[in-house]
């Protein structure tokens, strides 16, 4: 079994500035610089598997040639255990499938309590609103993303494009185009694209208002 390399030994030959975020994330030290959170404070060797508690009230844990910040580890399991368990507190799926799972990412709730949640709003009668009120939203993320293609071919549009080939040299295509009415029929789309964003974000507003007055606001989405 091939030895295991050690924390310089990976980072040999690694760019200074990558090193230099690497060290802060993980408190690694080296010989010019201070430990991440004990600026000012004589370095101290720790056990691996110590747990402390710094001046700045931030928790670490030693590991084998690092440490690492606990409260922000606990931060992303808590982030990773929402992305992989169901919000609803009353569920009782005991093992998730993979139609809960993809759900539970998209929604925050498994199939079986996204059911019951969804049959509850069609009983007090926010359920139409709240189905378009999601498609209106794709709909408003959809034609933003197809603004900002158009805006970013507007902007690279050109009669000439310009390959390297592999040897070094450099070959122009052009283009048996009018770029002008090219540029023009871009610019119309841009100008559309703003327009139904503008009614879009118009009928969101009012949905959401209606959401409000059914008592249904935690279905706003931010």
């Amino acid at each position: 079994m091939a030895k295991r390399k050690s924390f310089d030994e990976k980072t040999k030959g690694m760019h200074k500035s990558r090193k230099l975020i690497i060290d802060t994330v993980f408190g690694r030290t080296d010989n010019n610089q201070t430990q991440f959170g004990y600026e000012g404070e004589a370095e101290k060797k720790r056990e691996v598997g110590e747990i402390w508690t710094d001046k700045d009230g931030k928790e670490w844990e030693q590991k084998e040639g690092y440490k690492t910040n606990v409260t922000r580890m606990d931060d992303i399991r808590a982030y990773l255990d929402k992305l992989s368990n169901c919000s609803k507190e009353d569920c009782t799926i005991v093992q998730y499938s993979a139609a809960d799972k993809k759900l539970i990412r998209k929604t925050g709730m498994c199939t079986t309590c996204l059911a019951k949640f969804e049959q509850g709003l069609k009983e007090d009668g926010t359920y139409p609103f709240y189905e378009d009120y999601k498609i209106t939203r794709n709909k408003l993320a959809y034609v933003r993303e197809l603004k900002d293609r158009y805006e970013e071919a507007l902007s690279g549009v050109s009669k000439q494009i310009e390959f390297l080939n592999e040897d070094g040299t450099l070959q122009t295509w052009t283009w048996d185009v009018d770029i002008e009415k090219v540029k023009e029929d871009l610019q119309k789309d841009i100008d559309g694209a703003y327009e139904a964003i503008e009614l879009l974000i118009h009928r969101k507003t009012l949905l959401e208002e209606k959401l409000i007055e059914l008592n249904h606001s935690e279905l706003i989405k931010k």
